[in-house]
């Protein structure tokens, strides 16, 4: 696999958001992990098949959709939501739900709240995948040793100060902003963000047999009575598929818009499908619903049908 720092040279912004994500957490648990269907492939030497999943957004956000698709940016998704949330829209004015086909990265029966870097990566907090925290010192050995790489003062105030621990990770970022030029402190940033998605890849793949249950498990147990992940033996990941949630997140890259539909709620004017959707769709086929009960039925059937669908390959393998 392509080390990262192949990747180095992005956007100031991008630097901004990532360093934000790397150092944004006061307990190893709350680590962020970045996730990316390049780097699953790599840890676990598969690519699942395509899936048809769901998307809540709004007027804007199926142009940004528009704009994504085949791209490597990640958005969160869904096989089944409840109607009152579709209604009410997730963080968007709501109104319009997009059907997509498209690559699974991390598939969870629940929200595992993943955030979006400003490039579209998007990164789940450990806890996560790693919830028996078989990873946990190797992570937080990985901090100290990269606080020692990037700046070698840290190694003699670690032993002067030992008991600072993984403390010294969030001193190389205090010390790297005050003691830095921008220009200079940017450019040190980005090859400190390379090193830990680097090392964090690392770890994780070399406890693969650990996390895959957390990454893949969800969408397997679906289609399949079996529980053996395509890739290997399966650990941990959902033995309790009858427990209900609000709605599943799937994160998922290469998307392809395949269908757009909108419904009625009473927070949009009569005529905004007519105004902001129907001029955006070109060739995409659009389906207007009545309500946000009628089209969460429909997903529920497409969910069904996919399920059987993934079965199959499932047991294939």
């Amino acid at each position: 696999m392509k080390s990262f720092k192949g990747y180095i040279t992005e956007e100031v912004a991008w630097l901004q958001s990532t360093s934000k994500m790397i150092f944004d957490f006061d307990v190893v648990p709350n680590m962020k992990i970045p996730l990316t269907s390049k780097t699953m492939s790599w840890i676990f030497n598969v690519q699942l098949p395509r899936v048809t999943v769901f998307h809540v957004t709004s007027g804007i956000g199926l142009k940004n959709l528009k704009r994504m698709q085949n791209k490597k940016k990640s958005i969160s998704a869904f096989f089944n939501m409840n109607a009152d949330y579709i209604d009410s829209g997730i963080k968007t004015e709501g109104g319009v739900v997009v059907e997509l086909d498209a690559n699974i990265i991390m598939s969870s029966k629940s929200d595992i709240l993943s955030m979006p870097d400003k490039t579209g990566r998007r990164w789940v907090e450990l806890y996560n995948i790693d919830p028996k925290e078989n990873m946990h010192k190797e992570l937080e050995k990985m901090l100290i040793d990269l606080a020692i790489k990037h700046d070698p003062r840290n190694k003699e105030y670690l032993k002067t100060s030992p008991e600072i621990g993984i403390g010294v990770w969030y001193k190389l970022q205090t010390d790297l902003l005050t003691n830095f030029a921008k220009d200079k402190a940017g450019k040190k940033m980005s090859l400190i963000i390379a090193d830990y998605i680097d090392g964090v890849n690392t770890i994780l793949k070399k406890h693969k047999k650990d996390i895959q249950g957390a990454i893949h498990g969800y969408i397997v147990r679906r289609g399949t009575v079996a529980v053996k992940h395509p890739s290997g033996r399966m650990v941990g990941g959902d033995s309790e598929l009858s427990e209900w949630n609000a709605w599943d997140e799937q994160v998922v890259d290469k998307i392809k818009i395949e269908k757009v539909h909108t419904f009625n709620t009473a927070r949009r004017e009569a005529d905004w499908v007519k105004t902001d959707i129907i001029p955006e769709l070109g060739k995409i086929p659009h389906k207007h619903w009545k309500n946000a009960a009628e089209l969460s039925t429909y997903i529920s059937q497409v969910a069904d049908a996919e399920v059987r669908t993934f079965g199959g390959w499932a047991r294939k393998k």
